[in-house]
């Protein structure tokens, strides 16, 4: 009887040695050892990320190994005429297309740095409630080659995600994820992310910031207490979060710093510092009547008393004493002229119109002699009918002292409603954020640089726009919005394909024009936008016709997300653009191109050049070297060559890159 079991034994054995591999096909075998490739890659990357945040907790999902491999193809971009609305006037720019992969195509021109980039991202992504189903591309328990060959055949891989979806929170992290990497990459070295959030992902959102910003850059936390719930069963819970975070907090220590001697800002001592709440608002009206009206100051007080009716009862703006306007601006004439506490200097001051001296306040004038008639020479001073009453100090708004911006921040989100509905007409969007209180916020971050660019990745009704177009109407800024939406896959009323078009760029039109749906009066802008619609993704002849900085860009792109997402750029050398995670070079042969293809081929004489640019900048070799062509000699241990643009195209994955579409 052993001896026969010993054969069922060593069958046993047998079938217990066998590798779980050997059932594989070839292809399924190939897919296999891709994927752990991709995953002993991806083990040094997660070993790198805990090292580096130095956190003792990190965010861990399914789906985080897709997030640090995964390669974001970049689209192109192109204008769309017949959307624009006077593009010579303004630098401004609507986008329709994939925030993702629009934010990845931007880098070429706005790639983060000290001197480059984006100097505030506002962020309000879907909060995932259940009520705002959002669309989530590619399923996280696929694999990359699973996703492409689905991409294939019906165009994208994309579901909505539900409240009752038990794996929501996850989807929405491999959302956010992406973007929230790109939109690091585009902020300048001194740049802010504000990104809006309610209680449904703020857990999850928060870990996100601390992980992929760093913890030691957190700003402040803003809540924004925008309506009451009387109907609330338990707790009225009507406000929502806003994180504020920056690129780099040293950088922008260092510009607080350097903003301490600029005269506006050095009686704060370059501190973020803000507008009394309203004073803005009215400021903005102002200017606009201003814009308008030249200087007829008749029509313009007309313009601001209108203003100030308009406004509900619960502004801010109410309750600011500022409502007379003078060829200098909007004034208040009822400054205290006594001296505090009293013993105050005594001396005549002549009624411009009785010619006798005024009446002395009590404790005496709060200024010299010599300084009371500047205020005077400069009209400072309100004169009442007769000199029997004390006179009055003018004083102006935009003097007004600034002060700390709290993180409560209590203003009803119903103003913001109303607003879009005086301009789309009712029902057009739901829940718009507040233009005036961005407006507020993107001055605050930036110190009121008159120049900064703002960007929007979800931008919705075009909030963004309307607060960018009110700070340059406020002060005669050149401050410029890049707007981007890929449309709501849950309106009903609006095709997603025409979503941007027909709400996001109708409002900036609008407001632009001052063609609202209400037909009532409202300013004009003198300025316009650029519409761009995401078309196909970068092609070889793309590539050919880059510059060498959009070049560069595309292949340190690549290389960043193959190292582990870190910034891999390397400044001021004619051929070396970068280096590797490891500390290899990256040179890019590419100069001006005009028919001279001499230029982009790597020779003897060029290779020479490169490799004393990489011992000056101490990378290591081989140098990874892309260029259309290689006349040098082989030296592995001294170089790696890369042929433009096959190498770029297979490395982001794009397996046919010839020609553009038509459509």
């Amino acid at each position: 009887m052993r001896r026969a079991q010993k054969p069922a034994q060593e069958e046993a054995e047998k079938i217990e040695m066998q590798s779980p591999l050997e059932h594989l096909s070839r292809e399924e075998l190939i897919q296999r050892l891709e994927e752990l490739e991709e995953q002993f890659r991806l083990d040094k990357v997660f070993s790198t990320v805990a090292e580096s945040n130095a956190n003792d907790a990190i965010l861990h999902w399914q789906g985080r190994s897709r997030f640090l491999s995964e390669k974001v193809i970049p689209v192109q971009l192109k204008p769309v005429q017949e959307q624009s609305l006077n593009p010579s006037k303004g630098a401004h720019r609507i986008i329709d297309g994939d925030n993702l992969a629009v934010m990845t195509s931007l880098l070429t021109e706005f790639r983060g740095g000290p001197n480059k980039g984006i100097d505030v991202i506002y962020i309000d992504p879907p909060y995932n409630t259940g009520e705002d189903v959002f669309s989530y591309s590619d399923d996280y328990r696929l694999s990359n080659k699973e996703v492409k060959e689905l991409r294939r055949k019906v165009g994208r891989s994309e579901s909505l995600v539900s409240l009752d979806d038990p794996s929501r929170h996850t989807k929405w992290i491999n959302h956010m994820a992406p973007r929230l990497w790109a939109a690091k990459k585009l902020l300048k070295s001194t740049g802010i992310i504000i990104v809006s959030i309610d209680e449904h992902e703020l857990p999850r959102l928060w870990m996100l910031m601390e992980e992929l910003f760093g913890a030691s850059n957190r700003m402040a936390t803003l809540i924004w207490e925008r309506s009451r719930k009387n109907d609330a069963k338990y707790v009225s819970e009507g406000h929502e979060y806003m994180l504020v975070w920056a690129r780099n907090k040293a950088e922008l220590d260092a510009k607080a710093s350097r903003m301490a001697s600029v005269p506006e800002w050095e009686k704060v001592k370059g501190k973020w510092r803000k507008r009394k709440d309203g004073a803005d608002a009215i400021l903005t009206a102002y200017m606009e009547a201003k814009a308008e009206f030249g200087d007829d100051v008749p029509k313009i007080q007309k313009a601001l008393n209108e203003f100030f009716a308009s406004l509900p009862k619960a502004h801010p703006a109410k309750k600011i004493r500022y409502k007379k306007v003078n060829k200098y601006g909007v004034y208040n004439d009822d400054g205290n002229p006594n001296w505090p506490g009293g013993g105050g200097p005594e001396y005549d001051v002549i009624h411009p119109i009785t010619k006798k001296p005024c009446k002395v306040p009590a404790s005496g004038w709060r200024y010299t002699e010599d300084e009371m008639q500047r205020l005077i020479d400069e009209n400072r001073v309100a004169f009442k009918a007769t000199h029997k009453s004390v006179p009055r100090i003018i004083t102006y708004l935009h003097e007004m002292e600034s002060e700390v911006q709290t993180s409560v921040i209590n203003k009803t989100g119903q103003r913001s409603v109303e607003t879009v509905e005086a301009i789309l007409g009712k029902g057009a969007f739901k829940n718009p954020k507040d233009h005036e209180l961005l407006a507020s916020l993107f001055n605050l971050v930036t110190w009121r640089d008159k120049n900064a660019i703002i960007l929007d990745p979800y931008a919705g009704s075009g909030t963004t726009a309307q607060a960018v177009l009110s700070m340059n109407a406020e002060d005669n800024g050149h401050r410029r919005f890049i707007l981007i939406e890929g449309g709501d896959p849950t309106d009903k009323k609006v095709p997603r394909n025409k979503y941007t078009s027909e709400i996001t760029a109708e409002r900036v039109r609008r407001v632009i024009t001052g063609k609202w749906a209400d037909k009532q009066h409202h300013p004009r802008h003198k300025t316009g936008f650029h519409f761009y619609r995401a078309h196909d993704q970068i092609t070889k002849a793309a590539i050919m016709a880059s510059t060498r900085e959009s070049l560069a860009d595309i292949i340190l792109q690549v290389v960043e997300e193959e190292s582990n997402r870190i910034d891999c750029r390397v400044e001021g050398h004619t051929y070396l653009i970068g280096r590797t995670r490891l500390g290899y070079g990256i040179a890019l042969v590419w100069q001006s191109t005009k028919g001279k293809k001499n230029e982009q081929i790597l020779n003897w004489e060029i290779l020479e050049k490169v490799l004393d640019e990489a011992e000056a900048a101490g990378v290591t070799r081989p140098i990874h070297i892309y260029a259309t062509a290689n006349a040098a000699p082989i030296a592995d241990d001294l170089y790696k060559f890369h042929q433009i643009p096959n190498s770029i195209l297979a490395r982001l994955g794009i397996l046919n890159g010839e020609g553009d579409s038509d459509e």
